[in-house]
């Protein structure tokens, strides 16, 4: 066991950024102490987008290969649709 002293700023600092993490006060100094990066904890409704924007680049995806099998699609405009996808997938992987 460690004692450390804080000040009433520095206190409530911690306690928001704990709070964020949604770890606990030992987690959370835990993990800045071995180098780790303690981040914000996802909001409620993460899980849910992320299955949402999954689904929309799958679908992309299985229309293109459709398009494609069929000489339907510019073979341009099937990869700009691929790309887009993944820009978005990693947009929000990176952010939320």
């Amino acid at each position: 066991m460690i004692p450390v002293r804080l000040n009433a700023r520095e206190l409530r600092y911690l306690d928001e950024q704990v709070t964020k993490s949604g770890f606990s006060r030992e987690t959370y100094l835990r993990s800045l102490i071995v180098g780790g990066e303690v981040r914000a904890k996802p909001c409620e409704h993460h899980a849910e987008l992320l299955r949402k924007v999954a689904g929309l680049c799958n679908n992309a995806n299985q229309l293109a290969h459709v398009a494609n099998a069929a000489q339907r699609a510019d073979p341009e405009r099937i990869q700009e649709m691929s790309r887009i996808s993944k820009a978005v997938w990693q947009l929000v992987k990176e952010e939320w």
